[in-house]
């Protein structure tokens, strides 16, 4: 059963270790540049949590007690009731099994039914086929498209609180 639950210190040495055996490439479609530099480190996730504690949630995914991945909700705009799902991650050997959408569902259900938000948004990069369908199976539809500083096409989408 998926569960998540909000970082705690702890934690942090766990999701760092998913990024072991990873490229800059992949690292940086989870968030590198703007908020992080490779390789991750365990300062780097403190840094960021301290940092941008009054605007950015950090969460981790659980499978049973086992942690199989993190996101972290930006507020974007508190009046409005928005914000985003980024930098979104599943363990390695949890990916193309379902595991990610499960997750998303959980992830969706929490921001719309414990947190009131009208509306989610997040971006995926054109080449991550996968998570775009991941996406689109939650019920993201797609909004816009962005090329990035990296020359990267993010693909815009979001979802609202059907209330």
């Amino acid at each position: 059963m998926i569960n998540i639950r909000k970082m705690i210190n702890d934690d942090i040495p766990v999701i760092v270790s998913f990024f072991e055996d990873t490229t800059e490439d992949f690292m940086n479609q989870w968030g590198g540049g703007r908020w992080y530099k490779y390789p991750i480190t365990i300062e780097q996730i403190n840094e960021q949590m301290n940092t941008r504690k009054d605007n950015t949630l950090y969460f981790i995914i659980l499978n049973e007690n086992e942690i199989i991945g993190s996101f972290e909700l930006d507020f974007i705009n508190w009046e409005e009731k928005i914000c985003s799902i980024c930098r979104y991650l599943i363990k390695k050997n949890y990916r193309s099994q379902g595991f990610g959408t499960e997750a998303l569902k959980v992830i969706v259900q929490y921001v719309f039914n414990d947190l009131y938000m009208n509306k989610i948004t997040l971006s995926v990069y054109d080449f991550n086929i996968s998570a775009y369908k991941c996406y689109k199976k939650v019920g993201f539809i797609e909004c816009g498209r962005q090329v990035r500083e990296n020359g990267w096409t993010a693909i815009l989408m979001e979802m609202i609180n059907p209330q």
